[in-house]
């Protein structure tokens, strides 16, 4: 029995003249709106590339002047998460120097308050400060009855509001006599409680 394979299915399938019309000018509006679509999204993708190269050059002239100015490295803009950590790190350390520089004693104008008016012939020796007092030696003329020094730089001492302001008490604590050349002095050791 012979075998009819039938291969060719669609030779008896053949379309009229105006289907063909039908089919030609469907494929043509399909090829145009596919080739409309197909610039649309090359000049959007032209538009979004443009943005970002201008965006890029302008990254890059933002670093050079960070870079310059400030002297911060393009690292830091690549690992930004470190840099910020870094800079928290570095504003918690200021925080804490701050704290520090606001609880230490401002010697200076102690200092100055206390040797400012010296009568004549008195001579800082010697100086030493921690946090809690200031001590000193003076080289002075031996006290007499009427010129007695020690009184007099008490007197201008508790005299000085601003001095007395940052102290509690100044008070001598040792004296001695020394030769210095051909002359007779008094060395006074004397002892600044600082105001808590």
């Amino acid at each position: 029995m012979p075998a009819d394979f039938r291969i060719n299915l669609a030779k008896d399938l053949t379309s009229t003249p105006e289907e063909r019309v039908r089919f030609y000018h469907g494929m043509l509006i399909y090829q145009m709106i596919c080739a409309v679509l197909l610039v649309l999204v090359a000049y959007l993708a032209s538009l979004n590339l443009t943005t970002f190269l201008e965006n890029k050059a302008q990254q890059r002239e933002i670093l050079a002047t960070t870079e310059a100015v400030y002297g911060v490295s393009k690292s830091a803009f690549r690992n930004p998460e470190a840099a910020y950590n870094e800079l928290d790190l570095y504003s918690r350390r200021i925080e804490s120097l701050k704290r520090l520089l606001g609880r230490r004693i401002q010697l200076l104008p102690i200092v100055h308050n206390l040797f400012l008016e010296l009568p004549e012939g008195v001579a800082l020796q010697s100086l030493s400060a921690d946090t809690a007092k200031l001590s000193f030696g003076l080289v002075m003329p031996s006290p007499t009855a009427e010129n007695d020094v020690v009184k007099e730089l008490r007197a201008g001492w508790e005299r000085n509001e601003a001095l007395m302001q940052r102290v509690s008490s100044i008070r001598p604590l040792t004296g001695e006599r020394r030769m210095v050349g051909d002359q007779s002095m008094v060395y006074m050791q004397f002892e600044c409680v600082l105001e808590k």
